[in-house]
């Protein structure tokens, strides 16, 4: 969702602030600043207190203010230190003119990009659109253990994306998103929004002494969508008996610094009364300069890694069955004659793919799912050996491509007889 991840930059950027933002150890209170972040862009802050800072009052005020060029500030940033930070408010505009208030901005022992803790009391933006506009609203949230290795030299170049960062804990209470529906007029009876919840939001990192990750979680419970009651996509759900789409995401992974290996453990997404969609694989020879490297060696390190095997798991909910109970309705046909129809179509696979054994392994299993649609599983490995990443990328013969993998899968239901 883009208008998601424009709320993230901004939410990250002033986090960075904050971070970044922190001798002699005395207390600094600025009622306002305003940064500048583009030639339209900026942050206005309001009330900024730094409690043990070891920079003077005009220090912290061109740092705010955006007074000192990139040197200059990289420099300020190297020995900054405070043991808190708070900003009671910080509105945020872009370049395309969106803006963002964030309430309740603090730090913990903050010192040279690093914190013990930042937390984020609420935030609200507002995001123009064509079809009028969108708006977002954020509960609480904390991250604890923050460090941007780099962060200097990030600003130095006028690149932040350049630092990697990490942090041990979040914890976001969620937020609510409503966009408009272009599709549906605003006087149309409930309105034309369409409503995005998602939280809570938890996810825990571990570390090595040299701050290489070790093991992930993230888990997302509570993601909902509802569309306008008069709107074609309510329609389309109503027609297959839900009012709203209702999900949880999850992800796990682990890193082998010593074997250079990264275990993709679950990737999911878990919609309720629908069906679950699940990734999985192992990636060897993945340096960890892919997670602690600057820009361009994280960009390096994942392309000379490779993929070992990767997995995909389907399991239906209900899904598969209003599916196909539409289509009778539709069609005026039984439900197994739809389901005939299907099997026999899925059964012409292996000869437009002559070339690919695979795929009619892949075919035999689709159908026995369709015949008994409980779980799938499609396991894909290179015949030869992990497939580097790089060659993704440069996939000029499909076919050929294609004949590098063995496929394997699985349908949990027996194979029932032919149509």
């Amino acid at each position: 969702m883009p208008h998601l991840s424009r709320f993230a930059a901004a939410l990250v950027f002033s986090g960075l602030t904050l971070a970044a933002a922190p001798g002699r150890a005395a207390d600094v209170r600025l009622d306002s600043a305003t940064l500048a972040t583009g030639e339209k862009g900026k942050i206005s802050f309001k009330t900024i207190v730094l409690t043990d800072c070891n920079l003077t009052q005009a220090e912290v005020a061109s740092l705010f203010s955006g007074a000192l060029n990139r040197e200059e500030t990289a420099a300020l940033l190297e020995r900054l230190s405070a043991s808190h930070i708070a900003i009671d408010q910080a509105n945020v505009l872009n370049e395309r003119g969106d803006s963002f208030v964030l309430h309740g901005l603090s730090a913990d022992r903050v010192a040279r990009g690093s914190a013990d803790s930042i937390a984020l009391a609420s935030s609200d933006a507002v995001l123009p659109g064509d079809s009028g506009d969108s708006t977002l609203h954020g509960g609480p949230g904390h991250i604890d253990k923050v460090a941007i290795p780099g962060l200097a030299a990030a600003v130095h170049t006028g690149d932040l994306a350049a630092a990697a960062s990490r942090f041990a804990h979040l914890n976001w209470d969620g937020f609510e998103m409503s966009v408009p529906d272009k599709e549906t007029p605003a006087g149309a009876n409930g309105g034309n929004r369409i409503l995005i919840h998602g939280g809570p939001i938890v996810m825990d990192q571990t570390f090595d002494a040299d701050g290489v990750p070790q093991d992930t979680t993230a888990n997302v419970a509570g993601l909902s969508l509802k569309m306008p009651p008069e709107s074609k996509g309510a329609a389309m759900l109503a027609a297959f008996g839900y009012s709203s789409i209702d999900a949880d995401l999850r992800y796990a992974g682990r890193y082998e610094a010593a074997s250079r290996q990264y275990r993709l453990l679950d990737y999911s997404l878990d919609a309720h009364a629908l069906g679950k969609i699940g990734l999985s694989g192992q990636f060897s020879g993945v340096d960890k300069a892919a997670f602690t490297g600057d820009k361009a060696a994280r960009g390096a390190a994942m392309q000379a890694a490779a993929v070992d095997w990767a997995q995909v798991n389907l399991v239906n909910s209900g899904l598969f069955e209003k599916v196909v109970a539409l289509n009778s309705l539709t069609h005026g046909k039984p439900p197994e004659a739809i389901k005939a129809e299907w099997r026999a179509i899925v059964a012409q696979a292996p000869m437009l793919f002559s070339g690919a054994p695979g795929i009619g392994v892949v075919a035999q299993a689709v159908d026995h799912f369709i015949a008994d649609p409980k779980n799938l599983t499609l396991h894909v490995q290179g015949k030869d050996g992990a497939l580097k990443i790089s060659d993704f990328a440069s996939i000029e013969e499909p076919m050929a491509f294609l004949n590098r993998l063995a496929i394997t899968a699985q349908a949990d239901a027996p194979p029932p007889a032919k149509p």
